[in-house]
């Protein structure tokens, strides 16, 4: 069995990590989770793209998949106006 590689053992620590953030938010502001938006603002400086959202899109309609669900591991991709 091989050893994951240090930026595996990074992601796992990060998505941990984020999945216990405190969810602060009050009423029915709350269609992301807060582990997707600390994951989604990492990925926007991992990847360095001008617009992450439509990068993501893009990929997803020309590959099937995004990195942001298969890499970063988030179930919804937050956008700039949260719905």
């Amino acid at each position: 069995m091989s050893k994951a590689s240090p930026f595996t053992e990074f992601l796992h620590a990060l998505r941990t990590a984020a999945a216990t953030f405190p969810d602060t938010r009050k009423g029915k502001n709350k269609y992301y989770t807060v582990r997707d938006a600390a994951l989604g603002a990492f990925a926007v400086f991992f990847t360095q793209s001008p617009s992450f959202l439509a990068y993501q899109r893009d990929m997803a309609a020309h590959k099937g998949q995004s990195n942001a669900h298969t890499l970063f591991g988030l179930t919804e991709i937050p956008c700039d106006n949260q719905r």
